[in-house]
């Protein structure tokens, strides 16, 4: 959902090795990133995460509600960083957002635009108010579709949330160029780590605290996106404060510095933390892989093109110590954990897996150079 402030010019003059600011909204916490140029690819520079004083609420019924504001975080994650420049491009949390496929005739951009508008305006007459959307194609092996199935994605958000981004983002003395959806987001992430093959395709699984949302990607774009629900990695951060009777920041402590069994059961560090927390968390995770076996099931039956060869994880979940060797158990895929090289003269929260939740805010950061 790009968005430019009106009689803007969309040229920009560029820092040629530094994107714009990213700025991640999420329920829980809000994050920025800055990407860098190099001469292997791109480099994480800076990056701030600030905690709400109180989150969000991770139910669909916030996508109608009055839009909540985020100037403060914005602010405090600005001044916890070396950030440059004042271009960013910001990203909504997806409960905020609705996702939906559509079968759409090739033809004109502008015209499947109205095509699309023309099929929403059914839905949206009845809301209290007006929607912007956006949409991608996902497809690209000419003939796998069926009359049946949906060509293209379209996200779409309430225009208050997106007039309220804006204006956090002015207050906050930065110029928004755009508001991106999650998986694209993702997938361009997923492209700047994984240097795909154009015939690859992975699983990316954006696992945060509100929202879980699966990706396949290929060609670093989304090719098809659902959301998991009930699989959000607060489920398991309020089941690990129930099992060791501690706080929410103390439980995130305990799943970055201890994490689960290892994937044959073995411990790499306290075996009875290690125990506990893979018991506390196993109810969200079994229904995160059946989910996710779920939707495995039905390319191998409706969309064998789309069959990945690996999953890559991203968000908060991504950072518990060793999460990928577990799920690639369960999963029997490959599991990796996003990551991209740290400039060592950029500036970052410490913990060495914290650079997994940064990767939508990176991939945000990097629009900068498709702008140009």
């Amino acid at each position: 959902m790009e968005r430019t402030d009106s009689g803007r010019s969309r040229r920009l003059v560029l820092s040629g090795k530094l994107g714009w600011i990213g700025v991640d909204i999420g329920t829980h916490t809000v994050k920025l990133a800055q990407a860098m140029r190099t001469s292997s690819g791109i480099a994480l520079r800076h990056a701030a995460v600030i905690q709400r004083t109180n989150s969000w609420s991770d139910d669909d019924n916030l996508a109608m509600s009055p839009p909540e504001e985020s100037q403060a975080e914005i602010r405090a994650a600005l001044e916890c960083g070396d950030f440059r420049g004042r271009s960013a491009a910001c990203l909504l949390p997806m409960n905020v957002c609705e996702l939906r496929g559509l079968k759409v005739p090739l033809g004109d951009p502008e015209e499947r635009r109205a095509m699309i508008a023309n099929e929403l305006a059914d839905d949206w007459v009845e809301r209290p108010t007006s929607m912007e959307f956006d949409f991608w194609e996902v497809s690209v092996d000419k003939g796998a579709e069926t009359p049946e199935s949906f060509n293209v994605n379209v996200i779409s958000v309430a225009q208050p949330w997106v007039s309220q981004l804006a204006g956090d983002c002015r207050q906050a003395s930065l110029d928004c160029w755009a508001i991106d959806g999650t998986p694209p987001a993702i997938a361009r992430a997923v492209g700047m780590a994984a240097r795909l093959r154009s015939d690859q395709r992975v699983l990316a699984i954006d696992w945060g605290f509100s929202n879980a949302t699966l990706c396949v990607v290929g060609n670093d774009r989304p090719l098809y996106a659902r959301r998991l629900h009930e699989c959000n990695f607060r489920r398991c951060l309020d089941a690990i404060q129930a099992e060791f009777g501690v706080s929410l920041d103390r439980a995130q402590h305990i799943v970055d510095q201890h994490g689960v069994l290892g994937a044959d059961g073995t411990a790499s560090g306290d075996r009875s933390i290690q125990e506990a927390l893979t018991y506390a968390i196993d109810d969200t995770v079994r229904q995160l892989v059946e989910e996710t076996q779920r939707t495995l099931r039905f390319f191998e039956s409706q969309r064998r093109q789309l069959r990945p060869s690996a999953v890559w994880l991203m968000g908060g979940g991504a950072s518990m110590r060793n999460v990928a060797p577990h799920l690639c158990k369960l999963l029997e895929l490959p599991v990796h954990v996003w990551s991209v090289p740290q400039d060592p003269q950029g500036s970052f929260p410490p913990g060495a897996n914290r650079a997994t939740l940064f990767g939508n805010a990176l991939a945000l950061s990097a629009l900068a150079w498709r702008a140009a």
